[in-house]
């Protein structure tokens, strides 16, 4: 079998979640730099219908196991799934993704364990390079790779990249945050014509039925997700107290389908609830509008909202990083800033339109 860059599928209620597709558009990438088909592995029951949303996001093969016992997510069960197919196959996949979600975590490190292989997590950026091994411990490792997965993420108290590598055992796995890529285009096709389908024989054991889900609770509410928001009112530390949220919610609330997020620091500070942290260590998001209020701007804030439509940014402070890569920039005391432009947005709504 010839090396394959794979995507192992997240679903929920037997939905293809959107990091999937956003990692199937990005390893689309790699696959085409590698020369190598783009595989998508489906675990769920009665998931047929989502076939043909992977192939309409690229995936050029699709292994498919479909099993009661696979409805939910289980860590023994698609271990075990996962593993055995894996197996059969003459070598195996040269690049595995999995989003970097509560599943995704659980999951990767068990398969690189197995596989004895490397795992880089809540990485940024994918590539595939060259790369050398001139020197160290182990003489084996020494020489030179032509086709290295590199895996970029945030390093050294995220304040720098730090590009990741593991050419030396296959797969070399990386893991994802939703919101890091694009959604790719769907290009709807006939599944004859556009991808070659496999049915996974799920043969499980005695042993993968250690844990039992007893109840799924989500929890369900009218808010926004922060990372559907089209505009998105973000607080950091220079808010000063939790009142401060109030502040942008008004900004919010001039908006349609808008939401109020925070950096790390408020969150920490508890003024805001984790859900809504935007950043390394929180959810990455690409809203049409970004307002940054009183956030410095600091990388592991950066890479989860620089990819952001229009980013504007509202600080006293004129050195701080954020005026480095926000489009528009204001220089003042947020308190004075944000009444003014509420005040400017409701009156342009109230202005006359003219043929």
């Amino acid at each position: 079998m010839a090396k394959e860059v794979l995507v192992v599928a997240e679903q929920v209620d037997g939905i293809i979640a959107n990091v999937t597709l956003e990692l199937l558009g990005e390893g689309k990438k790699l696959a085409h730099k590698l020369d190598a088909p783009l595989s998508c592995f489906i675990l769920g029951h009665n998931i047929d219908s989502q076939v043909d949303r992977v192939i309409a996001a690229g995936a050029d093969k699709v292994y498919v196991a479909d099993h009661p016992e696979l409805a939910e997510y289980k860590t023994l069960p698609y271990r075990r799934v996962i593993i055995d197919e894996i197996n059969t196959w003459s070598t195996p996949p040269h690049t595995m993704l999995m989003g970097s979600t509560t599943s995704g975590r659980d999951l990767a490190p068990r398969i690189a364990a197995y596989f004895e292989t490397g795992l880089t997590a809540d990485t940024i950026e994918l590539d595939i390079g060259p790369y050398e091994h001139k020197a160290g411990v182990d003489k084996s490792k020494i020489g030179y790779f032509p086709e290295c997965l590199y895996a970029n993420r945030p390093s050294f108290g995220e304040s720098l990249k730090a590009r990741i590598l593991g050419p030396w055992k296959d797969p070399q796995m990386a893991t994802i945050r939703p919101g890091v890529f694009p959604l790719p285009e769907m290009v709807s096709k006939p599944r004859s014509e556009a991808a070659k389908i496999k049915n996974v024989e799920v043969k499980l054991e005695e042993s993968d039925h250690r844990v039992r889900i007893s109840k799924i609770l989500r929890e369900a509410g009218s808010k926004i997700d922060i990372t559907e928001a089209d505009v998105i009112i973000a607080g950091g530390f220079g808010l000063g107290s939790i009142e401060g949220f109030k502040l942008l919610q008004e900004l919010a609330n001039c908006f349609e389908n808008s939401v109020v997020a925070a950096s790390r620091k408020a969150v920490d500070l508890g003024w805001i609830t984790y859900p809504y942290q935007v950043g390394q260590t929180g959810k990455t998001v690409r809203p049409k509008i970004y307002i940054a209020c009183g956030i410095s701007g600091a990388l592991q804030h950066r890479v989860g909202m620089q990819k952001s439509d229009l980013i504007i940014a509202i600080n006293k402070d004129p050195d701080a990083a954020i005026f480095s890569f926000a489009h528009h920039g204001i220089v003042g005391d947020l308190f004075h800033v944000i009444p003014e432009m509420i005040s400017q947005i409701k009156a342009s709504k109230k202005e006359p339109a003219f043929a």
